[in-house]
């Protein structure tokens, strides 16, 4: 359940680039024409294309995952009245059009390694028997296609080659239309990746699987079909088959059916299931805090504890290891900094209000907030996502966590901003009040750090508080896998599982039902803002689902330093700014700068000089 202490991450193996992101030939490093060649090196090669996705969460704020989190209306951008970059996210603006180069140079970097491994030469992968050299091809195609989804639903039209190495020339390597060249591709990778791989491989390791090829091939078919296409509902309508590029793994053709007939093989497989209970799906509910935590007591008495990374629900998510630090070598990304960014604001009370016992002011993340710790209080719970979710629905509290029914002293501080006192408890970080074994630190703690420490493993990075966050990202779960099939075919069977598994009644399909499903079971784990793309279109517009649902946000009740106001955009609108960007981010100016021509890359709509609402200088002030 709990793999943090001895994670080997093998990084050692990286390509290098010419302007930022084109791989050059090099002869004292290794690189695509003179790497791998023997097997050591392709598992090398392969450990260091996963890492790419820790490279990410060295800036949480350049990771798809937190940026779709806060960009939706479900969740405020917040944070302190410094953080600017988080409001930026949360209004959809940035500080600079350069913002995002992190992201643009990890997914560029993840391309070149998947792209290294696809290649591998025939003389190495004829040493492994053909499952084995399957499975290793499927999972580069895999993460090719994801580092492409990612990158294109960041930015839209973006560059794309798909061999071992990268064009050497700027102009060899145009920006590419996302509808008619980057989503084939990225569908093709999904397809071949799930043809090639086996259900008989290990999961729950942080490797891609073949449920996991599955459930992206359908994620992806359906935000092509909805955004590009403009068929928002997939369950009555029938798009034309879609023509791939010819690849290993990969047909001629997708259709609809094909991807149903594709999910209904994930579920025929049972290679995966849904968690018992919904609350145990996420690390609240850890043998160590969930005795003392009334929420979770229940599950205590009856020895019924969290499912733990890699769980039967969990098809693919980012893993993390106590190999963190601040010092650059290894960087941050190795530790869940997402828990940090968005666990409870920390600093004085605004009120001043002070501990009896003590005398001294309180602060969010001690005993008065157990179970959850301190953190920098960023992509906090909009008011509206807790006004409109049923409270029949046990769901609700299960991922929101309401401070004024759960902690006692929660603490509005001297530097919220966005704060409407609810917070996720998926990402949220979470004390117990149990000290270590070894006595090396008094409760309350991280329950992560009371694990290391009966391990007898130093933190890595010297802090608990910023390094002992071990809980995986999760990226796709069984649960969507479900709601994919119910919305492609109409049938409600496998949208009741889903809702079963949390204790609700029988409700027939209809489109409305589904969204609001999905909304409820998803909420606050990146997945919202593309559905509200994909169910608008990209013609968008400030009247499409997207920018209204956005727009609710203005309004909604914050607290700000300590007192109570409204939110209000931070310069027009967000039905605006959606309808100004359609959701893409700004490409980093370096890379258009070093393009030098429109031609090969020009920026996206939204983001330019002729628009004067995207630039946020400061935060908020409410």
């Amino acid at each position: 359940m709990k793999k943090i202490i001895s994670l080997a991450v093998a990084a050692a193996f990286t390509f290098t680039s010419c302007e930022s992101f084109l791989d050059s030939e090099n002869y004292t490093e290794a690189n695509s024409g003179n790497y791998p060649v023997t097997v050591s090196d392709l598992n090398k090669e392969i450990s260091a294309m996963y890492g790419v996705m820790n490279q990410y969460c060295n800036n949480p704020l350049n990771t798809p995952f937190l940026l779709n989190v806060m960009m939706s209306d479900d969740c405020n951008g917040a944070g302190g009245d410094g953080d600017t970059e988080a409001h930026a996210v949360g209004h959809l603006m940035a500080t600079n059009s350069d913002y995002y180069k992190d992201a643009w140079h990890c997914t560029y970097v993840g391309i070149a390694r998947a792209n290294a491994v696809i290649g591998t030469k025939e003389s190495i992968l004829n040493t492994l028997d053909e499952k084995k050299r399957n499975q290793l091809i499927g999972e580069a195609y895999f993460m090719r296609g994801l580092f492409y989804l990612w990158g294109s639903q960041m930015w839209g039209d973006i560059p794309g080659y798909w061999t071992p190495a990268a064009p050497t020339s700027k102009t060899e390597l145009p920006q590419l239309s996302a509808e008619n060249v980057i989503y084939p591709h990225i569908i093709a990778d999904f397809l071949s990746a799930y043809n090639l791989m086996s259900y008989d491989a290990t999961t729950g390791d942080g490797h891609a699987t073949k449920g996991a090829a599955a459930g992206y091939l359908a994620r992806a078919y359906m935000f092509y079909q909805g955004f590009y296409k403009e068929i928002s509902d997939l369950s009555s309508q029938t798009p034309e088959p879609l023509t791939l590029p010819s690849q290993n793994g990969a047909t001629e053709t997708i259709t609809k059916d094909d991807v149903i007939t594709i999910l209904n093989d994930v579920i025929a497989s049972q290679k995966y299931s849904l968690i018992s209970d919904y609350r145990l799906l996420w690390q609240y509910t850890n043998e160590y805090t969930a005795p003392d935590y009334e929420f979770t007591k229940d599950l205590a008495e009856a020895g019924t504890f969290w499912a733990g990374n890699g769980n039967a629900e969990e098809l693919f998510g980012i893993q993390f290891g106590n190999i963190a630090s601040w010092n650059g070598t290894i960087a941050m990304g190795f530790t869940n900094m997402t828990s940090l960014y968005c666990s409870l604001r920390c600093d004085d009370a605004a009120d001043g209000a002070q501990d009896p016992n003590t005398g001294s002011t309180y602060h969010n993340g001690a005993l008065s907030t157990f179970p959850y710790a301190q953190g920098w209080g960023q992509g906090t719970i909009n008011d509206n996502l807790w006004d409109e979710w049923p409270d029949g629905d046990p769901r609700k509290r299960a991922t929101i966590l309401r401070c004024e029914d759960e902690l006692e002293h929660y603490s509005y501080t001297t530097s919220c901003t966005e704060d409407a006192g609810l917070y996720n408890k998926k990402l949220c970080a979470v004390t117990t009040k149990e000290s270590s074994q070894n006595n090396m630190t008094d409760g309350p703690y991280t329950w992560w750090g009371v694990v290391r420490e009966n391990a007898g493993v130093t933190q890595n990075n010297g802090n608990s508080m910023q390094g002992d966050h071990f809980a995986d990202i999760v990226l796709m779960r069984y649960a969507d896998v479900l709601l994919m099939q119910s919305e492609l075919t109409g049938d409600n069977t496998c949208m009741e599982m889903v809702r079963m598994r949390a204790g609700l009644p029988s409700i027939p399909f209809t489109l409305q039902n589904l969204k609001d499903e999905r909304r409820w079971e998803f909420a606050g784990e990146g997945i919202r803002f593309n559905d509200l793309r994909r169910w608008s279109g990209k013609s968008g517009g400030v009247d499409c689902e997207a920018a209204k649902a956005l727009q609710k946000q203005d309004g909604t009740d914050v607290n700000y330093q300590g007192r109570w106001t409204t939110m209000k955009h931070a310069k027009s609108s967000w039905a605006q700014r959606y309808a100004e960007t359609k959701g893409f981010l700004p490409i980093p100016t370096s890379q258009i700068l070093i393009a030098g021509d429109e031609n090969l890359l020009k920026q996206n709509p939204g983001w330019g000089s002729d628009v004067d609402d995207w630039n946020m200088t400061s935060t908020p002030v409410y």
